[in-house]
């Protein structure tokens, strides 16, 4: 009986040391599989977009015209308001002004010419895939000095340009508003850009001119020979690339050497190409200090000629040539009789005249005529260079044969030194984040 219960307390106590070793080692549970985590949701946003829009030619000075736009939103948001900036070039002016818009005249400073802004707070929704478009064209005035002229347009969804409460100008103005485009514009012929620039250009010209000079004095001596670049109007002038809008070539007359060249010109070889060296040099290409010139602008160049020998009316010819602006011509300039002038120097007292009339090349070609504008003259008696004022000239190495060290900024040229009489520059566009009320 004894030993029946001993194997009976055994048996159980196998039976639980299985069931442990059970546990301990027998495979293990898996847990239930993690749930993904769903990935958010792209948020929606409107992007805006500028149709195409045809230049505008042919106006006449001091008449208006309508600048026509369109805008699509390209996003899959809609646009809940809009800043609208607009830029125009100094020979435009708003015809009607908007009450939701704030104007700005800049004037003309060291960074560039004089323009026209505008900032416009639309309050509106546009829509995705719709094309919208003003209830009218824009009105632009082309003023009097206008030529080649651009309207930059600038467009921002949900810009915070006008703070909640921002009042703008005129009360009784009429506001900028958007409309869908009826018949509905197809929204796939766009630029793809915020931005749009229109050209209007006008129906005006302006005159551009050369005088030289006449000039005695004896051998030995130095005189000043002061050419000059005058835009005589009515219209301003910007060229159509990053190069200076005047390009001429002054022929230095046989017997004679330039001591000092002004600012903006540099000499020329035989093989008509820029050269570093000045000495000998029968010929300089000078230029406007920019890319733009105003109306009614006058320029002078003052050249130092050291006279070497006595050579009777040695005449250098001044006349310009093919420069980097619309096909190498001056296509507005309509009078061409004042093209080209000469500087033309006569030895007088000590030294003996050789030879009949001498003349000194340009190194270039005339693309605007013949004929040879009536000479100034101005003679300085004998004296040493360093007696003269210092005007900071000096040579300045062409930059492709046609212009002087330049340097860009905003689309307009700076030039790398001062110009002979101080022109405005381009400025920077503003796009104000506070519009004054």
């Amino acid at each position: 009986m004894r030993s029946a219960s001993t194997a009976r307390a055994l048996k159980v106590a196998a039976a639980g040391a299985i069931a442990v070793v059970g546990l301990s080692w027998g495979p293990t549970a898996s847990p239930a599989a993690a749930e993904p985590t769903p990935e958010p949701t792209p948020k929606s946003a409107p992007e805006l977009a500028f149709g195409r829009t045809a230049p505008i030619d042919g106006v006449r000075p001091g008449s208006a015209t309508g600048v026509p736009f369109s805008v699509t939103n390209k996003g899959d948001g809609p646009a809940t308001r809009v800043a609208l900036f607009l830029t125009g070039t100094q020979g435009l002016s708003f015809a009607e002004k908007y009450s939701n818009c704030v104007y700005e005249e800049i004037p003309a400073q060291d960074e560039g010419p004089a323009q026209v802004t505008a900032v416009c707070d639309i309050e509106q929704t546009l829509e995705p895939g719709v094309v919208y478009v003003p209830e009218k064209p824009l009105g632009v005035t082309v003023l009097d000095h206008a030529l080649y002229e651009h309207l930059s347009l600038d467009i921002q969804a949900d810009a915070p340009v006008f703070p909640d409460g921002t009042q703008h100008g005129g009360g009784a103005d009429p506001v900028l508003r958007l409309v869908a485009q009826q018949p509905p514009g197809d929204p796939d012929a766009v630029n793809g850009y915020e931005r749009l620039d229109v050209a209007v250009t006008a129906q005006n010209t302006a005159d551009f001119a050369l005088t030289g000079a006449d000039l005695k004095g004896t051998v030995g001596e130095t005189v000043t020979a002061e050419v000059t670049f005058t835009n005589k109007g009515p219209a301003w002038v910007a060229n159509d690339v990053a190069s200076p809008i005047g390009v001429f070539e002054v022929g230095i007359p046989t017997g004679t050497t330039v001591t000092k060249a002004p600012d903006f010109c540099a000499p020329v070889g035989p093989d008509e190409k820029p050269r570093e060296e000045a000495a000998g040099a029968s010929a300089y290409r000078c230029t406007t200090p920019y890319g733009y010139v105003d109306a009614h602008t006058e320029l002078p160049y003052a050249f130092r000629l050291r006279i070497d020998k006595a050579v009777r009316n040695a005449t250098g010819k001044v006349a310009f040539v093919k420069g980097d602006h619309r096909w190498g011509t001056l296509p507005f300039d309509k009078n061409r009789e004042n093209n080209t002038a000469a500087v033309v120097v006569n030895t007088t007292g000590s030294g003996t005249a050789t030879g009949g009339t001498s003349t000194g090349g340009t190194g270039g070609t005339d693309t605007q005529g013949t004929s040879t504008q009536g000479t100034s003259t101005q003679s300085t008696g004998p004296q040493d260079d360093s007696a003269l004022a210092d005007t900071g000239s000096g040579i300045i190495p062409l930059i492709g044969g046609a212009a002087a060290a330049l340097v860009m900024s905003g689309g307009f040229l700076l030039a790398s030194r001062q110009p002979p009489r101080r022109q405005p520059r381009q400025p920077s566009r503003r796009h104000p984040d506070r519009p004054s009320s």
